[in-house]
């Protein structure tokens, strides 16, 4: 690769990154700053705590299932053939696994109405279409387009919340801003056009692919929801929201690695770029390392924030900032070192190394938070997040390792 183009590829990087944080900024903003508090002042603590359990739900399907989709995609367009209709199948398979987990969800708690089993399901299903909507852009490097589209999704939010007081329904509130983000791609790409069920030539790997980062995907969002869904059905509703608000600063900027692991995904498979054991090395330590010093910085931001936002329960979760905070920066840089491996290496490591995560969890996380509570689940969250984000290092130089020499 020569100079010029060396340069010109880390201008757009650089640029493509920009419009990528401009754009989870504006999602995660409104979502974290506007819909979420705009909920809890209108319903209180207790239903706003049941709310983010049923939320997460809708979450895990839509990060376990939509994403898989757009990552294979990814995978796809570098090493095989792919059409739409390979993704439009494993999605309408995926809207009927959502018929038994939206059951499931109410069953748990208790609460299953018509009303409310119709509504979970249906943004259960335009969520999981939503997380897969973005590959159109990182498919393509329209990273400028990437930004509208979450800017459309925030819209679509805030519109929900408008109409809240007429519509009377947190699920409505949340479906307006995954329609909207729909609607966007419909206009702007072609993932969501006809044919819709053409397949390619490699349709079997892509579904095979599809499936394989979904279950690692699910029980990585699984973890990842893991403190609202255990709270909620071990603990309280009250206390899903209080461990909700103390880890809320440290999500919020982790959360920022999601377009990061976006261009690393884009640009890995669209460029041959290599990594050496040392540049992994030290990529790996300075992730750690940024990941104590941003849960410092959190719990500062913390105190000013939580209090003006959620004062019914600071006095509780300020107790946990430090710590929880941490749990939530430990699990997404993680996250992203994890994408770095999978570009140069097979997607089953990435199950592999989530197996062994859930494995730790199970083995930590769920005793502490029965004997503990919520101090029980921040401590053990650091310990399996830390953990997880070292044995990603230790596979990823294995793997570069085995790829020097063979």
């Amino acid at each position: 690769m020569g100079d010029s183009s060396g340069k010109k590829m880390v201008l757009c990087a650089s640029k493509d990154f920009l419009f990528s944080v401009f754009a989870l900024v504006i999602y995660n903003g409104v979502l974290q700053l506007v819909i979420y508090p705009g909920l809890s002042s209108r319903m209180g603590a207790e239903a706003f705590g049941t709310v983010l359990y049923l939320i997460s739900a809708v979450s895990i399907m839509g990060a376990g299932f939509g994403t898989a989709a757009s990552y294979s995609r990814m995978v796809a367009k570098k090493d095989r053939t792919q059409e739409n209709g390979d993704y439009n199948i494993f999605l309408l398979l995926v809207s009927g696994i959502s018929v038994v987990v939206s059951l499931v969800t109410l069953l748990l708690l208790k609460e299953l109405t018509i009303a409310l089993y119709a509504q979970l399901l249906i943004l259960m299903i335009i969520t999981a279409y939503r997380y897969y909507a973005d590959v159109e852009y990182r498919m393509t490097i329209r990273f400028v387009d990437y930004f509208l589209f979450f800017t459309a999704v925030a819209a679509g939010y805030i519109i929900g919340l408008l109409i809240y007081p007429i519509s009377k329904s947190w699920a409505i509130t949340i479906f307006m801003g995954e329609f909207f983000g729909i609607i966007y791609t419909i206009v702007r790409g072609s993932i969501f056009r006809a044919p819709f069920f053409r397949l390619s030539s490699s349709f079997r790997e892509n579904i095979k692919s599809s499936w394989t980062i979904s279950l690692s995907n699910l029980l990585s969002a699984l973890i990842l929801n893991s403190d609202r869904i255990l709270l909620r059905l071990m603990v309280g509703a009250r206390e899903v929201t209080i461990f909700y608000t103390a880890s809320l600063i440290g999500k919020i900027v982790a959360m920022l690695t999601t377009p990061l692991n976006g261009i690393i995904i884009s640009y890995f498979t669209n460029y041959k770029i290599k990594l050496n054991k040392t540049v992994f090395g030290l990529i790996c330590a300075a992730m750690a390392l940024l990941s104590f010093i941003g849960a410092a910085v959190c719990t500062f931001v913390s105190m000013f924030f939580v209090k003006r936002m959620y004062p019914e329960v600071f006095s509780e979760a300020s107790k946990l900032f430090f710590l929880a905070n941490l749990g939530q920066i430990l699990y997404f840089i993680s996250g992203s070192l994890m994408v770095i491996v999978m570009s140069f290496t097979r997607e089953k490591l990435q199950l592999v190394i989530n197996v062994i995560y859930v494995s730790g969890f199970i083995l930590v996380v769920i005793p502490a938070t029965w004997i503990s509570g919520l101090s029980g689940m921040a401590v053990g969250l650091v310990i399996v997040n830390f953990g997880r984000l070292i044995v990603t290092s230790f596979f990823g130089i294995i793997r570069i390792d085995k790829n020097s020499t063979g």
